[in-house]
């Protein structure tokens, strides 16, 4: 289970930030971006014993987030069997966050909370 997320920036973008600032923007944003997505998929998934959806954790590594989860059986529930229905939650989950435009909407709060004038 994962996602990739590419930002690109224009040249007038950098202009307005300093180094520091871009990263430090960028980072919160991968951190911020990764634990919505793990409470997306929390909500999202089918929950009998509870399991399942405690089991998700992220992990973080320069400018790429990860949502993983410790249930052996995470890949049946999510692609299905024989005799069960795939349930694709995570798939749904991360559309909530793209229909509802988390990624630009925490983007922008984190460029604000490093100073930057954002219209």
């Amino acid at each position: 289970m994962g996602v990739n997320v590419s930002l690109t920036f224009n040249d007038s973008f950098y202009k307005k930030l300093d180094t520091n600032s871009i990263t430090e923007a960028i980072t919160d944003t991968v951190n911020d971006v990764t634990e919505a997505a793990v409470s997306e998929c929390q909500s999202e998934c089918p929950v009998r014993t509870g399991n399942l959806r405690d089991s998700h954790y992220t992990e973080i590594d320069d400018y790429t987030g990860s949502i993983l989860n410790t249930a052996e059986y995470w890949i049946y529930v999510v692609y299905g069997t024989y005799k069960m229905s795939a349930n694709n939650y995570p798939s749904r989950a991360w559309n909530n966050m793209l229909s509802q435009n988390t990624i630009g909407n925490l983007f922008h709060e984190n460029l604000i909370k490093h100073g930057v004038d954002v219209e």
